[in-house]
């Protein structure tokens, strides 16, 4: 299906306010919304290490190992929103001061019939021991996701920073807001999340939707590690026709300068409201991270196990349009 794409990107994490507020800022952990591989679509992903120090005879300088950990979901063809399984596929790359690695995803994870999707997280990780996660904020990255037929769309990685004595803030997630949508029979919203100590779980979702005449809407969703989906399959109330039959604004989003709005629009807020785990049994909202930290310092940097399993919830809006844009959504509180 040949479609442009104008993206927005999402995330959040249990981390400190300061360490995801700016989504250009170098961090210890990336996170890319969306990856897929496959013959209709490929990813192109990018993780730069902006630390410049030079590596001397007696250290590596700026360098640091990179943890890629690939989230490749297992289709559920009975409910799209809860797929089969959640693998993960992961490597470990080497990158000096100043280096930018890019890869193809479909060569970087593991293959499978038919291509793979998910989401992807990077960690930095000592380059003295082996499989450790340490302090080191100065990761950036981005990705181009493009299908068979050309059209493509890009989004800067989601950057998760870490304190001086590299432990985290502990903070309870709260939402994000998605600060406009268009109703477009191509609108399409990607989520993922982890839970922290249990792969599947699920997560119950609040979204509470405000109309361009600010009419309050609602609607649920359960999921667990990821989908993407058109947004009037997550509900009928983000399709035009559902947003014109409510209290609207007529004159909103005219495309043409005529005196008459042309798209439904509106924003969202997305909130957790439970978690429910294998068995049925059911738990309030994620917790906040309680982090077993190691403050022994190896080479410059403390290392950490903290940013091993940590609440996350990520995810882009993707609509179709003319032009690319990447629009970061906020958190809240």
């Amino acid at each position: 299906m040949l479609r442009t794409f104008a993206t927005l990107a999402l995330s959040a994490a249990v981390l400190a306010p300061a360490a995801i507020a700016d989504g250009r800022k170098p961090g210890t952990v990336l996170i890319y919304p969306v990856h897929r591989s496959g013959p209709d679509y490929f990813t192109v992903l990018c993780v730069t290490n902006t630390n410049t120090t030079p590596a001397s005879p007696t250290t590596f300088g700026g360098s640091t190992n990179v943890h890629f950990e690939y989230y490749n979901v297992v289709p559920n063809p009975a409910n799209p929103f809860v797929p089969l399984d959640c693998v993960v596929f992961d490597r470990v790359e080497f990158l000096t001061p100043a280096d930018t690695l890019c890869v193809l995803t479909t060569c970087h994870n593991a293959s499978a019939p038919g291509g793979q999707e998910g989401y992807v997280k990077v960690t930095a990780q000592s380059t003295i021991e082996h499989d450790t996660d340490w302090c080191f904020n100065f990761l950036i990255g981005s990705e181009m996701v493009i299908n068979a037929y050309g059209a493509m769309y890009s989004v800067n990685a989601k950057p998760i920073s870490t304190l001086p004595n590299c432990q985290p803030e502990p903070q309870a997630f709260k939402g994000l807001a998605i600060p406009a949508f268009i109703a477009s029979a191509d609108s399409s919203l990607a989520l993922a999340t982890n839970i922290p100590g249990n792969p599947y779980a699920i997560r119950h979702l609040l979204f509470s939707v405000w109309n361009d005449n600010e009419v309050p809407l609602s609607a649920t969703l359960a999921f667990r590690c990821w989908f993407d989906q058109p947004l009037s399959t997550i509900s009928p109330l983000f399709t035009d026709a559902f947003l014109r039959s409510v209290p609207n604004d007529p004159d909103e989003l005219d495309i043409n300068c005529d005196g008459v709005g042309d798209f439904e629009t509106g924003w969202v807020r997305i909130d957790t409201t439970n978690v429910s785990l294998p068995g049925g049994a059911v738990g309030g909202p994620p917790a906040p991270l309680s982090p077993s930290v190691r403050l022994t310092p190896v080479g410059a940097y403390p290392t950490t196990n903290a940013l091993r399993d940590m609440e996350i919830l990520t995810g882009q809006l993707t609509m179709a349009g003319k032009t690319n844009m990447a629009i970061d959504l906020i958190l809240t509180f």
